[in-house]
């Protein structure tokens, strides 16, 4: 993970989505993230869905859900909500206004500064140790 975020970082991406399991029940990697994305949808919907997609009966769906972080309480925690309840399109306006959002958003140049000020600083101390070894 850690290399796919580098690699797009190096090739100038303005931001990486990365879909992270448990992201907020285990606490660790949430707190590298500038910003946190939970996709929402109706406790109804996310239990047909569970149900549909991994060919579960009620009573495990329901397990699988009771075994997570409440919906209510991740939606709290990220920085941005995107609602899955409604149809295809109004999810895909709102992916669209969020990534207008990060593609204007500035967070990315400090970042960028201090890679190619921390980059720079090691090189021009590598150039010296190596010149004073050499003379």
């Amino acid at each position: 993970m850690l290399k796919q975020v580098i690699k797009y970082f190096i090739q100038g991406y303005r931001y990486v989505i990365l879909d992270v399991p448990l992201l907020f029940e285990t606490k660790k990697v949430a707190r590298f993230m500038k910003h946190t994305i939970v996709v929402y949808c109706d406790p109804q919907a996310q239990l047909t869905r569970l149900m549909q997609r991994n060919n579960l009966i009620q009573e495990d769906a329901e397990q699988r859900i009771s075994a997570q972080m409440p919906l209510e309480q991740k939606r709290k925690m990220a920085s941005h909500v995107i609602d899955n309840s409604g149809d295809p399109a109004s999810t895909y306006r709102q992916v669209c206004k969020l990534h207008s959002q990060l593609e204007d958003s500035m967070d990315f140049l400090a970042v960028r500064l201090l890679a190619v000020v921390t980059v720079t600083g090691f090189g021009g101390l590598l150039y010296m140790l190596m010149k004073r070894c050499i003379i």
